[in-house]
């Protein structure tokens, strides 16, 4: 019985970092692919700036 509720926590668990590892890929890819489409010539940072450096102090 014990062993049966371990397995079954296991499985849980597993599946949730699954999930959130696809969905950690999906936002990377959608990242990715808007960074393509506007070329090379806009930066990264432009299209996506970090919001910690957007607050004034």
């Amino acid at each position: 019985m014990k062993t049966r509720k371990l397995l079954i926590v296991a499985g849980i668990a597993g599946t949730l970092v699954l999930i959130m590892y696809l969905k950690k890929r999906e936002k990377s890819k959608r990242k990715l692919h808007r960074v393509a489409e506007e070329g090379y010539e806009t930066a990264e940072d432009i299209l996506f700036p970090k919001r910690k450096f957007l607050h004034l102090r």
